[in-house]
């Protein structure tokens, strides 16, 4: 017999101690076997023994102090859905977009919960039922069409370039169409040219590689995967760009939309699968992330080894010839929260910028920025709140120069950094790397 779904304000409390809600539907779990509607899921959440050590780490409930927004606080609503035992409403869909995803409970957890994949099965079972903002919503559509989002891309500059975008802020129409927030996230875009299929080295050739360019990434951080492209071949990599690539599928993946996320991921599979490479390269973190997880979400996975363009060119072998020019410096290295929790390389862009003689390395507070993909569209409070920390720790910091190896990160950085007036520019690590290597050796 099935029994009938309570409340979520009836079994759920708002506030620490608020245990007492997650202690009744623990109780109550191996009653309800027969009303399993989502076992895995089920299965994933019952290794979290709610021990609180993942606490300390959350970003949400360090801001907020509520149950409801910690890690075993949504495992437990979370459970509660899969079992059949709670029934979805507004309040419990907030505590679970409030996540940012950021797997910070997840490096900490003694008990291994991994709870990447529960948040996203969590967000897969109400993702029907969930409302999207006018400009989360454009890009969603864009991402999985490459063509339309260079398209996109193109118009967005020459709208900035006429100064009709300064114009339509200036009256008002970016913010009621709803895309004020995506206007100020935009950074002045760099040419577009047609990508070539293939780069090949100046000199003797050492290997060969295929560069994963991203969706958003393609526009918006063209110097990242330009400077990239610049490195490798200099380095002696051959560079494949195979036209048929597309978006990881992180956004659609992280937003419950597991068929686009398949969709897409069949398609890069296609792509990169049928090159002989020694590495497929991403410069973008969480594209890193969700490509090497691939097989986790069981979606095919590419057959090369995947490497983040930190930890390649920090673990390879340079030739003494080939010393970037110095720089008296001091720059400040952001980690982004998938390059430390997901991939755990945080150390490769330290190493990496070692190579700059005279640069002065620093690092950021660990927490995480707030961009976390589309989450600084989507809770811009939240999002602005924890980006302010980084801001002032750069204050305190008086550095010059910020770095980051994630470009969502750089958007949600870099408009903090001019809304507050601080002038500093901020770039990837192999952006940095590249404009030392040309003013010693040549463009």
């Amino acid at each position: 017999m099935r029994r009938k779904s309570i409340p979520y304000e009836d079994s759920f409390h708002d506030r620490q101690p608020a245990l007492n809600g997650f202690v009744t539907l623990f109780t109550h779990r191996r009653t309800l076997q027969s009303d399993n509607r989502n076992p895995q899921l089920l299965n994933a959440t019952d290794r979290c023994v709610m021990c609180g050590m993942c606490l300390p780490h959350c970003p949400t409930y360090q801001i907020s102090r509520d149950e409801g927004e910690s890690p075993r606080g949504r495992i437990a609503l979370i459970q509660g859905l899969a079992n059949g035992r709670l029934a979805l409403n507004t309040r419990m869909e907030q505590h679970l977009d409030h996540c940012l995803g950021c797997r910070a409970c997840e490096a900490v957890c003694p008990s291994g919960v991994t709870y990447g994949d529960i948040i996203d099965g969590g967000r897969a079972m109400i993702h029907e039922r969930r409302r999207t903002a006018p400009a989360p919503r454009i890009l969603f559509s864009l991402v999985p069409r490459p063509r339309r989002l260079r398209l996109f891309g193109r118009i967005l500059r020459l709208l900035q370039r006429s100064g009709l975008q300064g114009l339509a802020r200036g009256l008002g129409l970016t913010r009621v169409l709803g895309l004020a927030r995506l206007d100020a996230l935009l950074p002045r875009l760099a040419p577009l040219p047609a990508w070539q299929d293939y780069y090949p080295p100046p000199g003797p050739q050492r290997g060969t590689v295929a560069l994963f360019l991203g969706c958003f990434a393609d526009f918006a951080d063209r110097p990242t995967l330009n400077a990239a492209v610049r490195v490798l071949t200099r380095l002696g990599y051959g560079v494949h760009i195979p036209r048929r690539q597309t978006c990881c599928g992180a956004l659609h993946l992280h937003q419950g939309d597991r068929d686009i996320a398949r969709h897409l991921a069949e398609c890069n599979a296609a792509a990169f699968n049928g090159l002989q490479v020694d590495a497929v390269i991403n410069t973008a973190s969480a594209c890193g992330a969700t490509l090497a997880e691939y097989p986790r979400n069981d979606f095919p996975p590419l057959q090369a080894p995947l490497r983040d363009i930190n930890t390649f060119l920090a673990e390879l072998p340079w030739p003494a010839e080939l010393t970037p020019a110095a720089l008296a410096k001091k720059v400040a290295v952001h980690d982004p929260c998938s390059l430390s929790n997901v991939l755990h390389q945080a150390k490769s862009p330290y190493q990496l910028l070692a190579r700059i003689p005279q640069l002065e390395i620093v690092a950021l507070p660990d927490n995480c920025c707030g961009a976390a993909g589309s989450y600084m569209l989507t809770q811009p409070d939240i999002a602005d709140r924890l980006r302010d920390d980084k801001i002032a720790a750069l204050r305190a910091l008086e550095v010059d120069i910020v770095v980051t190896s994630n470009p969502g990160c750089a958007l949600h950085l870099r408009a903090g950094i001019k809304a507050t007036g601080l002038n500093l520019p901020l770039m990837h690590p192999i952006e940095l790397l590249a404009k030392q290597l040309d003013a010693a050796h040549g463009a």
